[in-house]
């Protein structure tokens, strides 16, 4: 039994990489054949990265034929919280300020999921925000649909009022930037370097030319224009924007990400926002 402890805050990769610890711990039992069961009793607080994080990674189990047993936290309000946004395996459920996490596979398309959750929040968001998270949403979508060559992909998005922001998280386990670079010749020093290559438009061959200027425009709306966090994890490199700073890098401490997790935290605006100028 693997026991859950994410570390409290809102600090995402922190959260991140004790998520990823766990996953590594579970391939570890499968290789070994065991039984998988995960311990959430003393988990007090988790975010949505997490959430999708560890949901994705046991929902794809359950697609392999591959049971994992789950004891549920003690604290009653993330126990309702994790059945409220469908944790593990997703759900139909519509919250107020949330849309649960949302699982599929290549076969599904892509963009219809997006459709869904900004039908879901649209009208439950503030209007100041605008086009920003249609755009944004579309944009990190079309990314893992054209580049990625995923087999499996989670999305969710919560709204937190109290806090005056949203959580968005786009999670894949495809190529990875490093590993597309790889595959294509283009060199770079580490994991990290390779995402600073995508954002400032590096391209691996002439259908993946939208690649760069898609993110670039992602993180410009992001941290510019909105204010906001935006975070790109891929296998083992973290690219990190925040308001009013330089970009920061990260590179995962111990377990690599098998894929490439986008998670965005936009503050709600004070005024109405316009995309346009911001855009590549």
């Amino acid at each position: 039994m693997i026991k859950i402890n994410l570390p409290k805050g809102d600090n995402p990769i922190k959260q991140i990489e004790s998520c990823l610890d766990v996953t590594e711990q579970i391939d570890l039992l499968i290789k070994e054949k065991k039984e998988i069961g995960l311990n959430f009793s003393d988990v007090e607080w988790i975010l949505p990265c997490s959430a999708l994080l560890l949901a994705s990674k046991i929902d794809e189990l359950r697609s392999k034929g591959v049971n994992v047993n789950l004891i549920p936290p003690k604290k009653e309000m993330v126990k309702k919280h994790l059945l409220d946004i469908g944790f593990p395996f997703g759900t139909e459920k519509q919250g107020e300020t949330y849309f649960p996490i949302n699982h599929f596979g290549k076969e599904v398309l892509i963009n219809k999921k997006v459709n869904e959750l900004l039908n879901s929040i649209q009208n439950k968001l503030p209007k100041q925000f605008g086009d920003s998270i249609p755009y944004l949403l579309a944009e990190l979508t079309d990314n893992i649909e054209q580049h990625s060559k995923f087999t499996h992909a989670s999305i969710m998005a919560q709204y937190f009022p109290q806090k005056k922001y949203i959580d968005i998280g786009i999670l894949d386990n495809g190529l990875s930037i490093p590993k597309v670079f790889e595959n294509n010749t283009i060199s770079f020093i580490d994991d990290c370097n390779a995402i600073t290559k995508a954002m400032s438009g590096t391209t691996t061959k002439k259908e993946d030319g939208t690649r760069g200027f898609g993110l670039q425009s992602t993180k410009k709306i992001v941290r510019d224009l909105c204010d906001g966090e935006l975070y790109i994890i891929s296998r083992g490199g973290t690219l990190i924007f925040e308001p009013n700073l330089l970009s920061k890098k990260h590179n995962l401490s111990k377990n690599v990400l098998k894929g490439t997790l986008i998670y965005i935290r936009l503050k709600t605006p004070s005024k109405d926002l316009n995309i346009y100028p911001y855009l590549e």
